[in-house]
C-alpha cells in the first residue's frame, strides 16, 4: 500500500536547480535513507515530502491511511516553557509511566520535569523525536536526526528505529548511520 507518491517533483532556487523530475513511491513498511553532501537539496526534498515547502513542479499525494511525522532539524515543534513531559503528553494519550519509559529510551529520564526551553541542542533532539515515536504517526520523515547526538544517543534513536514498524524516510550526511538502519533502499543526491 503506497503511503506516499511523488510525480515529478522539482525545485530551483533562482538560477540553482536543486532537483529536476524526482518520482518517489515509499510503501508501508519501506525503510528509505536520503545521502548526499551538504547543500544536494536533502532538506528541501524532504520538506516538499512533509508538506512544509511547495515545489515548483510536481505534487506528492498521501495515501489512504497516511500519519506523517515531520522532524525538522530546527526543532520548531519544541515550546520553551513546557517540559519534556508534557510535550509526550501533548501527542498521545498513553499513560505517563509509558511516556517516562519512552523518555528514559531515549536518555531524558532525568529531564522529564525540565522546562524543554532549558535543554541543550542534543537533548532537544531527543525530545523532538520521542514526540514523534509516541505520536502515532506510520510514516517518519526525519531530516538529519543524529545532528547534535552524542554516540550512546545514536545508538538509541537507531534502536528506536529498528523497533519501529512503520516507515522511515531519513535524510542524512551520515552514511554509516543510514547503513546501520538496514535501509530498503539508499539514495544519494548528488
Amino acid at each position: 500500500m503506497s503511503l506516499l507518491i511523488a510525480n515529478g517533483l522539482s525545485k530551483a532556487f533562482g538560477a540553482l536547480d536543486v532537483f529536476v523530475g524526482i518520482d518517489l513511491r515509499v510503501e508501508a513498511g519501506d525503510r528509505i535513507g536520503f545521502v548526499g553532501a551538504n547543500g544536494a537539496g536533502k532538506t528541501t526534498l524532504l520538506r516538499i515530502l512533509a508538506g512544509a515547502e511547495q515545489p515548483d513542479l510536481g505534487r506528492v499525494t498521501l495515501g489512504h491511511r497516511a500519519a506523517v511525522g515531520y522532524y525538522a532539524q530546527e526543532h520548531e515543534g519544541i515550546r520553551p516553557d513546557a517540559t519534556v513531559l508534557e510535550h509526550l503528553q501533548a501527542v498521545s494519550a498513553q499513560p505517563e509511566r509509558v511516556l517516562r519509559g519512552v523518555l528514559g529510551h531515549f536518555l531524558l529520564a532525568d529531564r522529564v520535569e525540565q522546562a524543554a526551553g532549558t535543554l541543550s541542542g542534543g537533548e532537544k533532539t531527543k525530545l523532538a523525536l520521542a514526540v514523534l515515536v509516541v505520536g502515532g504517526h506510520n510514516v517518519l520523515l526525519l531530516d538529519e536526526p543524529t545532528n547534535n547526538l552524542d554516540p550512546q544517543a545514536k545508538q538509541a534513536l537507531l534502536a528506536a528505529l529498528r523497533a519501529y514498524k512503520g516507515t522511515v524516510v531519513l535524510v542524512s550526511h551520515d552514511s554509516e548511520f543510514v547503513a546501520e538502519m538496514v535501509p530498503d533502499r539508499a539514495i544519494l543526491m548528488p
